[in-house]
């Protein structure tokens, strides 16, 4: 079982480094993030990162931005909640673009401390984003190119067991309409 958790947690770490240039020099210090007790594959930071934007008719209000940075200190990470890009879903309003929100445990501290050394940029591909979330449900959204921190973030990714995997949709590609039958 173990094993199969870790060939979807390979899947998910290749999908991580999609779009890195490890060629580019390395980024300035990052700052530290602010501490949100929200973690979510749908917040408007992680979803531009993805390429994408929420279909009004998902918003649930205003927007509240999202400090990126390293944790502060003491901030101690339980899981990790990986989002990338997913498939396509459907449903009676059409063919959504969707976002695979993964939930991963287990031995935290390789991946932390991947993300707090040094750091390659992202090139101008789509790149997973990462949240650390503590025991009580407060979290930091890592950098933007966390994802592309070197070789030490795939492997901490393949170590961690997938704990949950959920399709949220996000953006309606294909209404359906009157001339075109529902998918």
């Amino acid at each position: 079982m173990r094993a199969a958790r870790r060939g979807a947690t390979a899947g998910i770490a290749v999908l991580a480094l999609a779009g890195c240039d490890q060629s580019v020099a390395a980024q300035p210090a990052a700052t530290t993030a602010e501490v949100r007790t929200d973690a979510s594959c749908l917040d408007p930071e992680v979803l531009d990162a993805l390429g994408l934007e929420l279909d009004p008719s998902l918003r649930t209000g205003a927007a509240a931005t999202t400090t990126r940075g390293l944790p502060p200190e003491g901030f101690v990470a339980d899981t990790a909640l990986l989002c990338d890009r997913g498939g396509t879903l459907r449903d009676s309003a059409g063919r959504w673009w969707a976002v695979t929100s993964t939930r991963l445990e287990g031995d935290l501290e390789p991946l932390v401390r991947g993300v707090t050394g040094t750091s390659a940029a992202c090139g101008v591909g789509i790149v997973a984003q990462v949240w650390l979330v503590d025991a009580l449900g407060a979290a930091v959204l890592l950098p933007r190119e966390a994802a592309c921190s070197g070789a030490g973030l795939p492997a901490a990714l393949e170590e961690l067991d997938v704990v949950d995997r959920t399709e949220h949709p996000v953006a309606l590609e294909q209404p359906v309409t009157a001339d075109v039958p529902a998918p």
